[in-house]
């Protein structure tokens, strides 16, 4: 199987590769993949959420509070405590998939949220820190949860996402790092790759890869 597509997938999302910002055809498709999504991206050597761990564990401290933007089945929540213990909170549009992040351990809660309407479910200054892996591409303004979630992380706290290079260009990433370190919002971003996205996915494989993305709210 080259990638979660079959004639239930909703109209407004036909493949993984396409994506789709149509919150509701999310939800749709990742509620139907939850029950395989774990073993069919360890099949497809997914390692961004490894990768976004292992740059973001030596930044923070034991028992700082982490935001997993998009948390879908808890990938990068298990990644994240096996190298620091830390208390994680979990957003994402699938109640499906949050059952089973849930059933992990990994969290110290859990919550069914559309991330594309914001402001996201969180006071301000209420996270040291926050992850959004493999998520930006089901966004249409990255822009805007990227400024909530400076408003949810406290002052000096990171912000590590991800993002398709095939996509950063569409996106106007370029622009928006821009404008929030100009606005005052974040340091300099430091930007890593692209690395290897899903190199066991025949769809995958040859041309798109990911940037690692790391801000630091001011």
């Amino acid at each position: 199987m080259s990638e979660n597509k079959d004639k239930t997938a909703p109209q407004n999302f036909s493949s993984l590769r396409q994506g789709s910002t149509d919150s509701r055809a999310v939800e749709a498709y990742y509620d139907g993949w939850a029950q395989s999504y774990d073993e069919t991206l360890s099949n497809w050597r997914y390692s961004a959420p490894d990768d976004a761990a292992e740059s973001l564990a030596p930044l923070l401290q034991a028992g700082q509070s982490v935001l997993d933007v998009g948390c879908g089945t808890g990938l990068f929540a298990k990644a994240l405590r096996a190298r620091i213990d830390c208390r994680v909170t979990g957003l994402d549009i699938s109640t499906a998939s949050l059952k089973i992040a849930e059933e992990t351990g990994a969290y110290a809660g859990v919550r069914q949220h559309d991330l594309q309407q914001m402001p996201l479910p969180l006071g301000d200054n209420t996270m040291d820190a926050a992850g959004c892996v493999g998520v930006m591409t089901y966004i249409e303004d990255v822009g805007g949860l990227l400024r909530d979630l400076c408003r949810i992380v406290r002052p000096g706290g990171p912000i590590l996402f991800t993002q398709r290079d095939d996509l950063w260009q569409a996106k106007g990433l370029d622009a928006i790092l821009e404008r929030l370190q100009a606005d005052g919002l974040t340091a300099p971003a430091q930007v890593v790759g692209p690395l290897p996205y899903l190199p066991d996915n025949e769809d995958f494989r040859e041309d798109i890869r990911v940037y690692h993305v790391l801000l630091r709210c001011s």
